[in-house]
């Protein structure tokens, strides 16, 4: 006499029932449901139907609601070129000055009686002050907005580029190629904060990042030649004049053509920028990249550089 054993499987339990006389078999399993097969994902830079290559989305974080929620905008093909090229334009416009100046430096010390002793100030300290301030506009822009920091940079941008035409004196013009430094290191940081929060992963945002980098060598080439033209017609002046008129154009349309872009917080614009800024941190680090180039101008010798005097005939 034989008893009859069931096995019931860890991972499975089988149960019979009757149902008006007919027998089921009902199988329970423990193990999970196979998962969905997963969508292949749209293409990041927009759908694409025949030639045509839709605008991006792209979502920007709202004010009015909680970090966890977003409002999704659609950029328009058009708007989406006018954000790249006016990136871009302040760019070219950053190195346009640079090579004016450079062109025109021994006209420009002539007339407004620039030492020889001070020839390299006006080119150095630009770089000087748009190089130590790069980091702290950039957290202030985390704070305060992109979008603010950058156009208010902008428009002091065109307002020394003015004074920098204007000048009368030597210590004018390093004065205000200073503060030409200070304004434009408030627009390179907050434009790759808005070109990546503007454009989704892909082609308009690998576009924008392209027109941006492009922009520094041409607007710098482009103000070498313009400063041998203005040079030898209407004078060195205009090169700047015509600079601040193009900088105006590109400043007032960023008020309608830049997407404002937020970091919604508790904390009121005061209490972040106490406490979520490191004002110690970078405040040494300016100190530092200030102590290392002015070494590097007032001592070149110290870095490879030939002095005047031993350079060949």
């Amino acid at each position: 006499m034989s008893a009859a054993t069931t096995q019931i499987s860890p991972m499975s339990q089988k149960t019979r029932t009757n149902l008006n006389g007919s027998e089921l078999e009902i199988e329970l399993s423990s193990r999970p449901p196979p998962a969905a097969p997963l969508s292949a994902p749209e293409p990041a830079n927009g759908r694409q139907h025949g030639d045509e290559i839709q605008p991006p989305l792209r979502t920007l974080p709202s004010r009015s609601q909680p970090s966890t929620k977003s409002k999704t905008i659609r950029l328009s093909r058009l708007k989406s070129t006018l954000i790249i090229i006016t990136l871009a334009g302040m760019s070219f416009l950053n190195t346009l000055g640079s090579g004016l100046l450079t062109t025109a430096l021994p006209r420009i010390a002539r007339d407004i009686g620039l030492e020889e002793n001070l020839l390299l100030w006006p080119a150095s300290v630009y770089a000087l002050a748009a190089g130590c301030l790069l980091l702290i506009f950039g957290a202030v822009a985390d704070v305060v907005g992109a979008k603010f920091v950058w156009v208010t940079g902008s428009f002091l941008y065109v307002v020394f580029t003015l004074a920098v035409g204007l000048s009368q004196t030597g210590i004018q013009i390093i004065l205000f190629r200073t503060l030409l430094g200070i304004a434009v290191s408030m627009c390179l940081p907050t434009a790759v904060s808005l070109t990546t929060n503007t454009f989704a992963r892909g082609q308009w945002r690998n576009m924008a990042f392209a027109s941006i980098g492009m922009g520094q060598p041409v607007g710098y080439s482009v103000g070498l030649i313009l400063g041998g033209v203005f040079t030898d017609t209407v004078g060195w002046r205009w090169g700047f004049y015509a600079s601040a008129i193009i900088n105006s154009v590109i400043s007032i349309c960023a008020i309608w053509v830049l997407p404002s872009v937020y970091r919604p917080t508790d904390k009121s614009w005061s209490r972040r920028l106490r406490e979520d800024i490191d004002w110690v941190g970078a405040f040494v680090l300016s100190v530092a990249l200030e102590n290392d180039f002015r070494d590097r101008l007032l001592f070149p010798t110290n870095f490879g550089a030939i002095p005047p005097s031993q350079q060949p005939a």
